[in-house]
């Protein structure tokens, strides 16, 4: 193999010097004419995944304003802010060049409704606090006499058997069940009546052990529908077995 020279050295390393400041040169050229070209200026904001709050509401929060540079942008920044409200839950802000930004909206659900002295609040499965409403909602069950504190900073609620009525309401398969449910009140520290949409009422016992009283709950309702037996009452608090009291 023959031996490259000193002088050949030397040019091969001019070379490359040349080549990289040449490259930094068209870098920098082409940043400084994206940043400032009116080729990439934001002339649309596409909003997907929002059902509760309103494009006009998410774009706002974004901060990001059409006519501006779709470069200068800080997408992370205007995740952060959407992600403050009450409804979002997850967010992915993207460019599209030369002129799009897109901004996919993941969104809470309320599951339930707690009733805290005048008002109602609107809660996901997660414990958060998705809003505060003067009327009821129709479609949501409404849990009735638990003393409530929201979290201002965080936007989740603490109350008095807190972790109890999480564990109630933090399941999916719970919320299936619980949307049968009109209603659940707190009567005493250990005791939890259910009133359901069809007008029978549970006397559900202690916010212990939920997962399996709901499911057991369930397996009962599915029997009596199937038997279509008339039912006005179902006790759970009374021993290992459930007493079903008819209309007859």
């Amino acid at each position: 193999m023959k031996k490259t020279t000193r002088v050949e050295r030397k040019k091969r390393r001019k070379r490359i010097f040349f080549n990289v400041i040449l490259l930094i040169l068209i870098t920098t050229i082409l940043i400084t004419f994206a940043l400032n070209s009116d080729l990439f200026n934001i002339s649309m904001i596409n909003i997907e995944g929002n059902n509760k709050l309103s494009k006009d509401i998410i774009e706002n929060a974004s901060s990001i304003i059409k006519g501006e540079n779709i470069f200068k942008v800080n997408l992370r920044n205007g995740e952060k802010s959407i992600k403050k409200l009450s409804y979002i839950k997850d967010v992915k802000i993207e460019r599209k060049l030369p002129k799009t930004i897109n901004i996919n909206i993941t969104e809470r659900e309320a599951v339930v409704q707690i009733k805290n002295i005048s008002s109602y609040l609107l809660v996901d499965i997660e414990g958060y606090v998705l809003d505060f409403k003067e009327d009821k909602e129709e479609k949501l069950p409404i849990i009735n006499g638990f003393n409530i504190n929201v979290l201002p900073s965080e936007n989740i609620f603490e109350i008095e058997h807190g972790q109890e009525l999480k564990d109630l309401i933090n399941d999916e398969k719970n919320i299936e069940i619980i949307r049968n449910f009109s209603e659940i009140n707190l009567e005493t520290d250990d005791n939890i009546n259910i009133i359901l949409n069809n007008g029978i009422v549970v006397a559900f016992g202690p916010l212990d052990d939920v997962k399996y009283k709901l499911r057991y709950l369930d397996e009962i309702l599915k029997d009596i529908e199937k038997k279509q037996i008339s039912v006005k009452m179902i006790i759970m608090n009374k021993g290992e077995k459930p007493i079903i009291v008819t209309n007859n």
